[in-house]
């Protein structure tokens, strides 16, 4: 058990294999932060845990006297713990308009994902969820087509919350066939997935879901 009480150091309570933790570390990984990244199982929490994460979640974040959940609340308290590089916009409105991106990938891909990832559907509708989820995918490809980020010049939180779901698309049985119509889309999971923060955010486990 780690105790959450008297740490010197920010350390991040991190699922391995979660999208929502991997979110996070990328975020710290594009800052450099300097972390203690400790493994967690989301059915093995402790108490202390469990008393700064109410339902049961994680990421968990604990910097000195701070503890923090939500993956959301995790992101931006970096972005503005540590500025640079800047994950979100100067300015009021476009700062407004990437939290309303994230909040439609939290709508319409995020909750797609994980009753896929969780296998509590039945194969009928598992099958139709895929075929949602991939429609949703196969949607962004003309935004892509305009910018090397989503929506942005700049890598923002937004495409933050997109990588870890792109990576793990195997995990679901997701295949994006290589086409004209999917051909930005494979230039943006090229670009991000080889950034150094993407690379050093990846877990062991992470690793394997495409290390074929």
């Amino acid at each position: 058990m780690v105790s959450l009480s008297n740490r010197t150091s920010m350390a991040l309570f991190s699922d391995p294999m979660d999208h929502y933790s991997h979110r996070v570390r990328i975020v710290m990984a594009e800052k450099g932060v300097n972390s203690e990244i400790i493994d967690s199982d989301i059915n093995e929490l402790s108490n202390e845990i469990l008393e700064v994460s109410p339902y049961a979640e994680l990421p968990v974040l604990v910097d000195r006297d701070v503890c923090l959940h939500d993956s959301l609340i995790l992101m931006e308290y970096l972005d503005e713990r540590f500025p640079h590089p800047p994950l979100l916009p100067v300015y009021p409105v476009s700062r407004a308009h990437i939290r309303l991106f994230i909040k439609r990938i939290e709508k319409d891909w995020c909750v797609i994902f994980d009753e896929l990832i969780h296998g509590d559907a039945t194969e009928s509708k598992a099958k139709k969820l895929r075929a949602e989820l991939k429609s949703q995918i196969l949607g962004m490809s003309q935004i892509l087509k305009e910018k090397p980020y989503f929506m942005s010049d700049e890598f923002s939180l937004v495409d933050c919350c997109i990588a870890p779901i792109l990576w793990r698309l195997p995990l679901i049985n997701i295949e994006l066939q290589k086409d004209a119509k999917t051909k930005p889309i494979y230039e943006y999971m090229q670009r991000v997935f080889t950034k150094s923060c993407f690379i050093d955010s990846l877990s062991e486990l992470e690793r394997e879901i495409r290390s074929n």
